[in-house]
């Protein structure tokens, strides 16, 4: 689990700026080039770290954006942006993409080389208020988000990839998200984009043309379904007419030819009536492409009602088993997402996926020796015992074997 910000020491930063981070190796084979969009060296930070003594006074007189050495602080001051002496030396590695501003020491992530959870945050706005959400809505004009992503998406490394985008509610900018699109689509559309939306402005008949118009060759939208009927569903977003907003926006992905996801976040409220769902979403959904069961988080709202929302998971393996087995008899692909293994009965270990970001992800004291840390998504990392089921406990090999099928 590694921080996505961390604070730095700098010198010579005058205005907010994202910059590359580049091993020295990499800059001279490479240069800009290891972006995947229009970037220069003035866009680079040149990475100084184990780099010897007279190695760095060499280097300190390239033309690059600046340099960045999370250990020390003895770099000869050439005028460029200098960060150095990190809280943290490891949340800043060559191959990233950062953020720095003159008005803090923090130094933001945006970009991380290799990991499973790269997105383009649009913004703290939505328009729902779910009881379960990890991260509460505020009201507040954060537009210069757009204008961050779209320079990201310049640095970022080309090739194939699954970047995601979030909110908060994305789509409550739409110019903006759908310039990110557009973007997206002339830079990096070998990237896959993974897009979380309640879907209700969707419902909007616009939007179904401006995606037509867009046309980004790889796109999934993510859209969350907690009931098969208004009532639950708007109960667990806490908006009146949601449920019927959300279904006129999954048939305006639909007829925009759009890939859609069914995400279901499992608590107490969902988990009853999890067979009635997956007979509606096969019925009455059948353009999509694969439905996401997901443990809860326990963040944000969730705490403040751990009551309404808290189920061991071990109560509810055979509504989830019912749903997930229904759906993949029909042909319509599911999986089980952010639970620990050992909770799941053997039987739906098809349908399991390590799924927590990196970022956020952990293992408990309960884990050590247990023989399915590699198989296993383990925790996030604001669990707690509050919120812990009581099948959690170490798997031997011969038990992880029901799961995986190899045998130890």
């Amino acid at each position: 689990m590694l921080a996505l910000n961390t604070r730095f020491a700098s010198r010579n930063l005058t205005t907010p700026r994202l910059f590359k981070v580049l091993a020295p190796a990499e800059l001279i084979a490479r240069g800009p080039a290891a972006c995947a969009g229009a970037a220069d060296f003035d866009d680079i930070l040149l990475w100084l770290g184990d780099s010897p003594a007279a190695q760095r006074a060499q280097m300190s007189t390239l033309a690059v954006g600046g340099f960045i050495d999370p250990r020390q602080d003895d770099l000869p001051d050439t005028g460029r942006v200098q960060l150095t002496r990190a809280d943290d030396p490891e949340v800043v590695q060559p191959g990233d993409v950062i953020a720095v501003s003159p008005d803090t020491p923090a130094v933001r992530v945006l970009y991380r080389r290799g990991a499973n959870s790269n997105l383009l945050f649009m913004t703290d706005r939505c328009n729902s208020l779910c009881l379960m959400c990890s991260q509460p809505p505020r009201d507040v004009d954060d537009r210069w988000h757009i204008e961050e992503n779209l320079c990201l998406l310049d640095l970022v490394d080309p090739g194939e990839e699954h970047l995601g985008i979030s909110g908060g509610e994305p789509t409550l900018y739409r110019a903006g998200l759908l310039a990110i699109l557009d973007k997206a689509r002339q830079v990096i559309p070998e990237k896959h984009l993974h897009i979380l939306s309640n879907g209700r402005a969707l419902a909007d008949p616009g939007w179904g043309a401006e995606l037509a118009r867009v046309n980004h060759p790889g796109c999934t939208w993510g859209i969350p379904l907690y009931a098969d009927n208004a009532a639950d569903h708007d109960h667990v977003v806490q908006a009146s007419g949601a449920f019927s907003e959300t279904l006129r926006g999954l048939y305006a992905l639909a007829r925009a030819e759009q890939s859609v996801e069914i995400r279901v976040v499992l608590s107490r409220l969902t988990v009853p009536r999890l067979p009635q769902l997956a007979h509606f979403i096969f019925r009455n959904l059948p353009f999509v492409r694969h439905v996401a069961f997901m443990g809860l988080e326990s963040t944000g709202l969730a705490r403040k009602h751990h009551e309404a929302l808290w189920i061991d998971p071990l109560d509810y393996q055979a509504p989830l088993g019912e749903a997930c087995h229904f759906l993949d008899i029909r042909g319509m692909a599911s999986s089980l997402y952010n639970l620990p293994l050992c909770v799941l009965e053997p039987s739906l270990a098809p349908f399991y996926r390590r799924s927590i970001s990196d970022w956020k992800n952990r293992f408990i004291d309960t884990c050590q020796g247990c023989a399915a840390t590699t198989a296993c998504g383990g925790f996030f990392k604001s669990h707690s015992p509050r919120w812990e089921s009581r099948g959690i406990r170490p798997l031997k090999a011969a038990e992880l074997a029901r799961y995986t099928g190899v045998s130890p």
